[in-house]
């Protein structure tokens, strides 16, 4: 009892005494780190967009859904545009982007989940400067506009280099569409979901929109520098699970 007391005595004068430090155990960075930190496009409704300072739409809906199911919260939040959205994952300063892609660049530093829904990328034009859209090829010697760090599939991608095609990036869709009504390029390319909805919250008139020119798959991506990378098997059972119930939410 008395040795008890002694024990009790030492700890406590430790506690008053500068330089009697008491070495708790430390937990790594993995256990400290429960909040899984995830961003997105900022203009890509209904996946994935800017609200407030985070970032909301069916990609988040989908990404929280799965995370939650194995044990860990989320975080979505709004970092800036989406090739910074991109970096960010690449350096692990976020573990997850929402929806995005597969393109050879992306694969290096991120692991990818099984695809969750589809997206369908189409050209927008202004009403009396459209064309004939029968294939890639139609986009030569066309003036374009894309907005900055977005992918259109591979295949699309790889051509827009190879064929040299004459393309202007912009950061915001709303800026694209400027373009395209002030007549300086001859189309945009974009989510068709996506651009309708700016279409109409800006209330724009004589736009019209060519067949589908790539329809993409979207993932989940995680950094590969995440330790939330380790849970890539238990996140595709997930996601498969809420496929397979038909609990994706409809666009």
């Amino acid at each position: 009892m008395k040795k008890a007391l002694m024990g009790i005595g030492v700890l406590a004068l430790c506690g008053m005494i500068a330089g009697c430090a008491i070495s708790w155990p430390k937990q790594n960075d993995e256990s400290q780190k429960q909040v899984v930190l995830v961003s997105g496009h900022p203009d890509w409704k209904p996946i994935m967009y800017k609200s407030g300072e985070s970032i909301a739409g069916m990609g988040v809906e989908v990404t929280q859904s799965v995370f939650n199911d194995i044990g860990f919260a989320v975080n979505a939040k709004y970092i800036g545009a989406w090739d910074i959205v991109q970096e960010q994952a690449k350096q692990w300063s976020i573990d997850v982007i929402v929806a995005l892609y597969k393109t050879k660049e992306r694969e290096q530093y991120l692991d990818y989940s099984i695809a969750y829904t589809e997206d369908p990328i189409v050209l927008f034009f202004s009403g009396w400067k459209s064309f004939a859209y029968t294939g890639k090829e139609n986009l030569v010697g066309k003036k374009g506009v894309v907005t900055i760090g977005d992918s259109y599939g591979q295949e699309l991608d790889d051509f827009i280099v190879s064929a040299s095609l004459d393309i202007t990036r912009v950061a915001t869709p709303q800026e694209a569409f400027t373009s395209l009504q002030k007549g300086k390029i001859d189309y945009f390319m974009y989510s068709l979901y996506a651009g309708k909805k700016v279409i109409n919250e800006l209330s724009l008139t004589g736009i019209e929109e060519s067949s589908v020119v790539s329809s993409q798959p979207f993932y989940i991506g995680i950094s590969k520098k995440s330790p939330y990378a380790k849970y890539l098997k238990e996140i595709n059972a997930s996601l498969q699970k809420m496929i397979d119930e038909n609990k994706i939410p409809k666009k």
